[in-house]
């Protein structure tokens, strides 16, 4: 069996894996979306929150309301913080993920020129072949004359 032949399975198993790693990146930049989506939903409410602190503050609003207004902004302070942690763990991961993709592409794609280079060179071992063949049999052919 020819070397290309031989390894042409390695290139499914590649193929394969390649695949599943990007599939994995792909998923976990969804990921990331989502948890940066739950960032800017917070950051968002707490801008809101803000504002409605201000205004409580300025039309001299009760204190209870004032007081338990700010430990409510303080607590998003705390969930936006824990968010920002999500991301940048989700993104460590989607970088790495990214990574292990490449990589496997790389090997797929150095394999096929493994590959293909057998191929030529199996290709240019035929032509050679035949060519011998060919020149023995007219070699025949002029003593047969």
């Amino acid at each position: 069996m020819k070397k290309s032949k031989r390894l042409s399975v390695l290139i499914k198993i590649e193929e394969a894996n390649e695949r599943e790693e990007a599939r994995k990146f792909s998923g976990y930049q969804k990921v990331v979306q989502e948890n940066r989506k739950k960032l800017s939903d917070l950051e968002s409410y707490l801008n809101e929150y803000k504002d409605m602190f201000t205004r409580l503050s300025a039309r001299g609003t009760e204190a209870d309301k004032i007081r338990s207004c700010y430990t409510f902004i303080s607590q998003l302070n705390t969930a936006i913080s824990q968010q920002q942690k999500m991301v940048s763990e989700a993104e460590r991961a989607a970088e790495e993920y990214r990574r292990n993709w490449l990589q496997a592409k790389q090997r797929m794609d150095i394999l096929e020129k493994t590959i293909g280079k057998f191929r030529d060179e199996e290709l240019r071992h035929e032509q050679k072949t035949e060519q011998i063949l060919a020149d023995e049999l007219n070699r025949y052919k002029r003593r047969d004359d």
